[in-house]
């Protein structure tokens, strides 16, 4: 068992390799820690553009439907700025925060 380990060692292929591996693993300039966060970070930063454009379309559609729809804008003035008709009343609830837990 020592034999062989020891022949393993002294193979210089594999002491290359293994020196190789743990240059590129951790004192490289770009090492593999950092290729992986990196990617993890592209991801992230995907997912975010596609969130923005889904909100963008949906705003944008919004806006479309605001300045054609006299329905529509009326019911934004409604809820957004509690604007009232003549002769009516508004209320307006709101939800009591939960106590925190500690």
């Amino acid at each position: 068992m020592k034999k062989s380990l020891l022949r393993w060692v002294k193979n210089k292929y594999t002491l290359s390799t293994t020196i190789f591996l743990l240059w590129l693993t951790f004192f490289n300039e770009i090492d593999l820690i950092y290729i992986f966060q990196s990617r993890k970070e592209v991801a992230g930063l995907k997912a975010e553009v596609k969130r923005m454009k889904d909100d963008n379309e949906k705003a944008t559609q919004a806006l479309h439907d605001l300045t054609t729809n006299t329905y529509s804008l009326e019911k934004f003035a409604r809820e957004n700025y509690y604007m009232k008709r003549e002769n009516e009343e508004v209320y307006v609830f709101k939800e009591r925060p939960e106590p925190v837990k500690q």
